[in-house]
């Protein structure tokens, strides 16, 4: 039996908990409640549960408080005589609880599954006649987005069967916790054509009877409250997330004081923390983040982490791939210093730069498909002509000195575009167009703009840097960087020095994404191969396996803790592949706090923020902040 919780404790499940993100965010919340509020909240973990089995285990030896907890609510003989009711063949024999020789637990809750009975329609029970799920006050859960029934509303509640969602709300309609934290991924919204949230927001609010405010992106009105992300609130992780806060709209003879206080708090959508009151920090998010990334990647790293510093290393295939396109930014910085300007830095390009539109040899055109076209070799080499003399012409209109793309043909290996003689020539030609021309009918709108974009850009550029100059960087940008992705160059950091080993890199499908030392992209779930590439800013830290010209590294699995709100010695799996798969489905814990005190400290929340609530809000977040940094951050 468990006993009835302080009156000053939140008793809390956590669902599809991963790395522990929403139990982190929580422990930081009820520190930042305390010093700036003076407020006391307790958060009792009293059920996690997680399907992958390292993470279970991870989960305990992270959090020393489920141990009490769960030797209450899930005695290590009720686990076993649940898992003796189970076949061992069946999938949930697995997801009960797992304790040691001497009674400690090693594992919470696996699929979410065992927490209710096999049709999912009831709660599921120990032997001994209490229910696996324990009664608590909040639930939290990062849950999946999957499709529900195209019937939508004609079957109600049924039509989300067989999906998280499903067994969440089978929860909630049995446990009527009193606040609801969900999470997912910033498309949520517009997943299966909006019907997904349309029946989640339907069920929370009409058939369980809770008042949600969510975070939908701002282009679904002026209602609308924008995705959040970290860096919004000056962590330096980006990292767009859609979030649905809900609060019971009745109270329970149940529920204790704590309970009704914050519940007669109406729910306003400034339980989530506003995207422009930052305007009003003494500190900018910007600079904020930029100062919180530089201290995270150049601090001293842990003996046993030389390891995981030499994984880190950047290939030499993407080491020259950097320094070739580095070539090109440093020849025009070079421009901007002989003229004495600073145009090519602050002029860079927001849209992609695609390496194979800034050689007018390799032109064809671009408003209709001209692999399709039927005709002559000779109309061919017209047109082809008649591209190439306007090309010229435009450099002659933007530059004072002469700069003949006619005398500085492809060389080497692509010498033949020199001339296409011959329909074997011609054919020749089309297949050495990238992917992106080769497999089409019809460009599409945006596609034709970027080309365009990037054969005006190439024109400027040749003027500026001169025909011999150009064409023996573009030989050798088909000779030496032979993947196509790195062939293209995102440079999303305008008004930045032209050096890319000072920013953070990351390569993409898309090509070489280039952004500001401020907001680490987001990770990746599914890869390692667009783990994001940082300056090397500690000149004593192990170059182990550095490739030469090198002068940055990937991020480390310590660093990317940080950059989720985690302390750097958080328990994780100890495959690198495997932990970044877990960065990439983790809450940022630094956010997800900002959430839980503008929710629970229980102020007026009605009308419009004032001035100085937002100088408030800021101190929040500079707590929240001081909690987070490893040295002194602890569950």
């Amino acid at each position: 039996m468990v006993p009835d919780p302080p009156t000053d404790e939140i008793r809390f499940v956590d669902l599809c908990a991963g790395l522990g993100g929403f139990h982190h965010a929580l422990s930081v919340a009820a520190e930042v409640l305390r010093t700036l509020y003076r407020k006391e909240i307790r958060f009792q973990c009293v059920a996690a549960s997680e399907i992958q089995a390292d993470l279970r285990e991870c989960y305990v030896r992270n959090f020393s408080d489920v141990q009490a907890s769960y030797l209450g609510a899930h005695t290590p003989a009720d686990c076993a005589a649940l898992r003796g009711t189970l076949s061992a063949a069946s999938p949930l024999a697995k997801a009960i609880p797992a304790y040691g020789p001497e009674g400690q637990l090693i594992s919470v809750h696996g699929d979410m599954a065992c927490f209710l009975t096999d049709d999912l329609k009831e709660l599921r029970r120990y032997p001994s006649g209490a229910d696996v799920l324990p009664s608590h006050d909040l639930l939290c859960a990062g849950f999946p987005c999957q499709p529900f029934s195209k019937s939508g509303a004609q079957r109600g509640f049924d039509d989300t069967r067989g999906t998280v969602f499903h067994m969440i709300a089978t929860m909630l309609r049995h446990r009527r916790p009193a606040f609801v934290l969900l999470e997912n991924v910033g498309n949520f919204e517009k997943h299966d054509g909006g019907n997904t949230w349309r029946r989640v927001h339907e069920i929370l609010t009409e058939e369980l009877g809770y008042d949600v405010i969510a975070s939908e992106h701002i282009s679904r009105g002026r209602h609308a409250e924008g995705l959040l992300s970290p860096h919004h609130l000056g962590f330096p992780h980006h990292r767009e997330r859609f979030f649905i806060v809900a609060q019971r709209r009745v109270a329970l003879k149940s529920d204790r004081e704590l309970i009704k206080g914050i519940l007669e708090s109406s729910l306003t959508s400034r339980v989530l923390p506003s995207r422009t009151a930052t305007k009003h920090w003494l500190v900018s998010p910007n600079d904020r983040a930029k100062t919180t990334l530089k201290k995270i990647i150049s601090s001293g790293k842990e003996f046993a982490e030389l390891a995981d510093l030499q994984q880190a290393q950047v290939s030499p295939e993407r080491v020259a791939c950097i320094s070739h396109w580095q070539k090109l930014l440093t020849k025009l910085a070079s421009v901007d210093e002989t003229l004495k300007s600073s145009y090519w830095r602050d002029s860079m390009p927001s849209f992609p730069i695609w390496g194979y539109e800034l050689d007018p040899w390799h032109w064809y055109t671009c408003d209709e498909n001209p692999s399709t076209f039927r005709v002559s070799d000779s109309e061919r080499r017209s047109d082809r002509k008649s591209n190439l003399a306007h090309a010229r012409e435009e450099v002659l209109s933007l530059s004072a000195r002469e700069c003949d793309i006619f005398n500085y043909p492809p060389s080497g290996e692509r010498a033949w575009l020199r001339g296409l003689d011959g329909a074997s020539a011609l054919k020749k030609w089309i297949e050495s167009w990238p992917a992106y021309a080769r497999k089409r009918d019809e460009w599409p709108d945006w596609k034709r703009k970027f080309i365009s974009q990037n054969r005006a850009w190439a024109m400027k550029v040749w003027a500026a840097v001169g025909g011999q100059w150009m064409r023996e960087w573009l030989d050798d940008l088909y000779l030496q960087i032979p993947v196509p992705s790195y062939q293209k160059l995102e440079w999303n950091c305008k008004g930045e020095a032209l050096d890319l080993w000072s920013q953070i890199l990351q390569f993409r499908p898309s090509g070489l994404r280039v952004k500001r030392l401020a907001h680490v992209p987001a990770l990746v779930a599914m890869t390692t191969t667009q783990v994001p590439i940082v300056p090397s800013l500690n000149t004593e830290e192990s170059t182990a396996g550095r490739v030469e010209g090198a002068r940055g590294r990937h991020l480390i699995r310590s660093e990317a803790l940080q950059l989720q709100g985690f302390p750097a010695d958080w328990v994780i799996p100890s495959s690198r592949e495997r932990a970044f798969a877990c960065f990439g489905n983790a809450v940022h814990a630094g956010l997800v706090a900002g959430i839980l005190v503008n929710w629970f400290r229980v102020v007026e929340r009605s009308g419009e923020a004032t001035l100085q609530d937002e100088f408030r809000a800021d101190t929040t977040y500079r707590k929240v902040h001081r909690f987070e940094e490893a040295a002194n951050c602890s569950p």
